[in-house]
């Protein structure tokens, strides 16, 4: 996440941030979707993908919370995604 901080233009490295974000939900087998949400939140917005944003955002609404282990942070994962989809138009 540290590496989307700033963008491409100022030394970021969003690329690598991608690479992280997309490894940390294969780790976790798409159970943990708090994942999905950073990645909306610090990397699609910061190389200013709204179509990865929002499909990230919807996904995370779509999918059941409850799963062993990650009911909590799921939770509210959908309650950050559904803050973050409804500031897109302003965002975008």
């Amino acid at each position: 996440m540290i590496k989307t901080l700033r963008p491409a233009a100022l030394g970021g490295q969003p690329e690598i941030a991608r690479v992280h974000f997309e490894s940390a939900i294969e780790i976790s087998d798409g159970h943990n979707l708090m994942y999905s949400v950073l990645m909306a939140k610090h990397y699609a917005r910061n190389v200013f993908d709204r179509e990865l944003h929002d499909r990230l955002l919807n996904a995370v609404i779509e999918a059941p919370a409850e799963y062993p282990g990650y009911t909590l942070v799921n939770t509210l994962a959908a309650i950050e995604a559904q803050k973050l989809l409804a500031e897109s138009d302003e965002f975008f």
